[in-house]
């Protein structure tokens, strides 16, 4: 045994770097192979050989063109395989017996009489020298028809990584030129080339001349495209197409059409595919293959609150009635203190029809949880994306709400015209660096238009997120509404409000916060503000710790002191954004000290 572990050690080298770290060694490890055993007396040699031409090939990929290399051998003593030894040598004694084991032990003794083994150490010594430095970038691209933006910035930033003075990496500009042939790509120049593609490196200067000349070629355009599906028709399906036939071809427009119809509803599966062809010259076809979902679509939810204790959810969505693309969803939601049915009709219009059609809703929600409230309602509304991609809302709506906020039973009805915006736009994936979203809606009623009251109503709530590093984020929410109306005691429950719970102050009961009659019965107020700060730290990849302040108040007097709720909380990124978990409490002044568990599930804005 020991023979055969000294035969082992005395077959085995090592190769140790020096005169380089970094980047630099790493590479010279990554290039070149494990050295062979000495035994292998032709492979061995073969290997010292190489190693000094393969080790200044490695750097000079970082511009190191001057470097020199020398390699010596030696044999340098091994780690002492006492332990090792020990181990091996145990377990054959364990497997033996009696006399057997004491033989194993007088092997031992013999092999720890042997002299101390030796492995040969081959010693790579670099020295890298100066490095090649940038001195001259000739870059143009020539047949640009316009001083076209996409080429522009990415010109600018080869111009960045190719400046003069920087060491000349290999890698820096062959990524320069993949990204300048991207951007033609990218604007439909498939003829695009370089007419001249040379760096001339002098290594006794140390300087290297960098020329890059291309010509683009003419660009092509959009050809024709075919929808390769039989349930809606051509005049329907052209709307989704954020360009036109014959427009100049760009790769983010295909992108585009793709997500349109992959968010459309209408559609399991979308294949969107440019076809570039000699035989089509300079016009790209466009291919689409579509499978269409399923005619009708049912869902059960099921889910439990403490305020609401157990609750169902069924849904029946038809997301094509017609060759006009007219979907219908209808909705049914029981609780132990709430019951709702609704129905809601849509009815496609113009370009781009996921952000610009028409809705018919009607809908019935009875609801005893605090106050009794009988609601019917029925909205039209159109919506569209205006060119700044705003969600622009148009309503007309009526409501005829019956209800008791104080022993007495009022019915009110409601004609309201208003109109809702908002937008919320985000940097970053799947963790948001930057966002924010924007929101405001403002209606009203009059005794003149078939409102049982004068009512105008506003809402606004705007967001922020920024991450001030890696893992540190930052969140604020500020919430602000009012209504005025000539009777207040005959708006309805439904329009009034409230705060409490996860989307306004966490540590506070559902809707609790608010003005309340002599029961002490929450009635909802004329105003709400609400104001929440959030600080998130990832600890571990899709895991996030919170801490949270929120405060505010739904009042009718200004005097109304605000209440006041603070706590922590996970966050986990899943595929549909984050799903919440906080624990809080109130830390205002005679609010007592609940802790109270909140979930949530949703994106950040």
């Amino acid at each position: 045994m020991s023979c055969l572990l000294a035969a082992t050690s005395h077959a085995s080298s090592t190769l140790v770097i020096s005169g380089v770290e970094g980047e630099l060694a790493d590479n010279i490890r990554l290039l070149v192979d494990k050295p062979p055993s000495p035994d292998q007396t032709r492979a061995f040699r073969r290997y010292i050989d190489s190693l000094p031409e393969q080790a200044i090939k490695a750097i000079s990929a970082y511009g190191y063109y001057s470097a020199t290399a020398d390699v010596i051998v030696s044999e340098v003593a091994a780690p002492k395989p006492e332990e090792e030894s020990e181990s091996i040598l145990g377990r054959v004694g364990r497997t033996l017996t009696g006399g057997e084991r004491e033989t194993s032990a007088e092997q031992n003794a013999d092999a720890a009489e042997q002299p101390a083994t030796t492995i040969t150490q081959i010693t790579l010594q670099v020295t890298p020298n100066s490095p090649v430095t940038i001195r001259t970038l000739n870059l143009e691209i020539t047949g640009l028809e316009d001083n076209n933006a996409d080429f522009v910035e990415v010109a600018t930033d080869v111009r960045a990584q190719l400046a003069k003075g920087k060491v000349f990496v290999s890698s820096d500009y062959e990524s320069s030129k993949s990204a300048i042939q991207s951007v033609a790509q990218d604007l439909g120049y498939f003829d695009f080339e370089y007419t001249q593609a040379s760096v001339r490196v002098s290594r006794r200067d140390g300087f290297a001349d960098i020329s890059l000349t291309a010509d683009v070629g003419k660009r092509f355009n959009f050809g024709e495209i075919a929808f390769k599906q039989s349930s809606f028709s051509q005049e329907f399906m052209n709307r989704w197409v954020p360009f036109a036939q014959g427009d100049p071809f760009q790769a983010d427009l295909i992108g585009e059409l793709t997500q349109n119809l992959q968010g459309s509803g209408y559609f399991s599966s979308v294949r969107v595919r440019p076809l570039i062809d000699p035989r089509y010259e300079q016009t790209v076809p466009i291919s689409v293959e579509l499978t269409r979902r399923e005619l009708n679509q049912v869902a059960v939810g099921i889910g439990y609150s403490s305020d609401t204790k157990l609750r169902t959810k069924l849904t029946w969505a038809m997301p094509l009635l017609n060759r006009q693309g007219h979907s219908t969803e209808f909705g049914v939601s029981l609780s132990k203190d709430t019951q709702s049915a609704s129905f809601a009709y849509r009815i496609p219009r113009s370009k781009d029809p996921l952000f610009n059609y028409w809705g018919i809703e009607y809908g019935l929600k009875n609801e005893t949880l605090v106050i009794d409230s009988f609601l019917s309602t029925l909205n039209l509304q159109r919506v569209r994306r205006t060119p700044r991609d705003w969600a622009e809302s148009l309503f007309i709506r009526w409501e005829r709400e019956t209800f008791d906020a104080g022993g007495i039973e009022r019915t009110t009805d409601l004609v309201l015209p208003g109109f809702s915006y908002s937008r919320s736009r985000s940097k970053g994936e799947p963790f948001a660096t930057w966002g924010q979203s924007v929101s405001f809606q403002l209606m009203g009623g009059s005794e003149r238009l078939l409102s049982s009251i004068d009512i105008i109503k506003g809402l606004g709530r705007f967001r922020y997120l920024r991450a001030v590093s890696n893992k540190n984020t930052l969140i604020a929410t500020l919430q602000f509404g009012a209504i005025q109306s000539n009777d207040y005691n005959r708006v309805p429950i439904t329009q009034r409000f409230f705060a409490g719970g996860d989307n306004t102050i966490r540590g506070f009961a559902f809707r609790d916060i608010s003005p309340r009659n002599p029961e002490g019965i929450a009635v909802g107020g004329r105003y709400i503000e609400v104001l929440n700060l959030e600080y998130n730290y990832r600890f571990r990849d899709r895991w996030s710790f919170a801490l949270f302040t929120d405060a505010g108040r739904a009042f009718n007097n200004f005097d109304t002191p605000y209440s006041i709720g603070a706590g922590f909380g996970i966050r986990w990124q899943s595929p549909v954004g984050p799903f919440r978990v906080d624990i809080a409490t109130p830390i205002s002044d005679d609010d007592g000290n609940d802790i109270r568990i909140h979930l949530s599930l949703g994106p950040d804005l």
